[in-house]
């Protein structure tokens, strides 16, 4: 390692309970020392240099035993007709091997190594770049963005109930406003009188319609959220203190926006940041905001077919020739509800070696 690299410290970006806390640095021997450590056999490299002007060295690591060759040859062929000047990060290489107009994120990246290692376990490859913290794991399926290093690490009730708040988040991030708007303004026979009502009259004084009052409660979210992102520590504090105190009581006592809106947005909004992958947290920034969109104009007809356009979106998605939902019933239960089997198998769909082992 250089001196001017810096040294494996605690993982910043995806917090676990339980695992190891090192991560990934910009030193890519160094990253692959750290994938070798926990895996000793059949680990194979493939490198290539790409960047025309930055010649930065690329590696794709997958394990011999388990990985499909034909997944390995058909990123090698993909990545040898990448044309580009320079390499710098990681993500250079994920957009360029990303379909880029799907809205879904069909690529995980990651710093965790012991996540990078379950995915080479899984019969996946992992790509490292140099001077990337980051490595890129292909392919990367639609049950995959749900999970975490956590989930192999607790018990499997405990997982279990995670998986299925994850589930139930995914929905709530996505419909809540849209569903709202719909039942409020249009579909009031959706929802019982009583609770009508009540929601009515806390829009008493409101002087915007419903769907205006939603979309500049999302729009103020999302700037505030930005901000906290790229300020310091000691600055991001006071900018959440700030957007509190204006969000919550000024805006409701100057009448801009109503209690029970600042609730339906404040849970879609929370709901949407319990996933790790910020690309799939940016999927359903942008299918909330279409929901509301349609909602506002067709009511709950709106929220349908927006669930239909994701739906079919989901079930178009191509990632190295895997379909997005590439599991078959099996896999899909266990993706949501964890059971501790004898003999535990991989997804088959991606890999021919399907038995991990008797574990019991």
């Amino acid at each position: 390692m250089n001196n001017s690299d810096r040294s494996v410290s605690d993982i910043k970006s995806e917090m676990t309970i339980n695992g190891s806390k090192d991560c990934f640095i910009e030193n890519i021997n160094t990253n692959i020392s750290l994938i070798q450590k926990r895996i000793k056999k059949n680990l194979k490299t493939s490198e290539l240099i790409i960047g025309k002007h930055t010649e930065t060295r690329v590696i794709i690591i997958y394990n011999s035993k388990i990985a499909d060759q034909r997944l390995i040859k058909n990123i090698e062929n993909r990545l040898k007709k990448i044309n580009i000047d320079a390499i710098i990060d990681s993500s250079y290489l994920k957009h360029s091997l990303e379909d880029e107009h799907n809205l879904f994120p069909t690529i995980m990246e990651t710093e965790r190594p012991d996540k990078a290692c379950m995915a080479i376990m899984e019969g996946k490859a992992i790509i490292v770049v140099d001077n990337s913290p980051y490595v890129l794991i292909l392919p990367s399926l639609f049950l995959d963005f749900f999970h975490t290093p956590d989930d192999y690490y607790q018990k499997a009730f405990n997982t279990t109930f995670i998986r299925i708040i994850r589930s139930i988040a995914f929905i709530i991030a996505i419909f809540l406003p849209g569903t709202f708007i719909s039942v409020t303004t249009r579909n009031y026979n959706l929802i019982p009188l009583p609770l009508l009502l009540m929601l009515k009259a806390g829009r008493t004084f409101v002087p915007f319609p419903a769907y205006i009052e939603a979309l500049f409660m999302i729009i103020a979210f999302e700037i505030l959220k930005e901000g906290d992102l790229r300020m310091s520590q000691a600055a991001s504090s006071s900018i959440s203190i700030l957007g509190g105190l204006i969000l919550g009581d000024a805006a409701v006592a100057a009448g801009i926006v109503s209690p029970i809106m600042i609730i339906i947005i404040a849970i879609s909004s929370i709901a949407g940041l319990i996933f790790p992958s910020q690309e799939l947290v940016n999927t359903i920034r942008i299918y909330k905001i279409i929901t509301l969109v349609l909602s506002s104009i067709l009511g709950i007809y709106g929220t349908i077919i927006s669930l239909i356009i994701m739906i079919y979106n989901i079930l178009n998605t191509r990632i190295f020739g895997y379909k997005y939902l590439d599991y078959d019933k099996n896999e899909i239960l266990d993706s949501i509800i964890k059971i501790d089997t004898k003999i535990r198998k991989r997804n088959k769909n991606i890999t021919n070696n399907i038995i991990r082992g008797k574990y019991k």
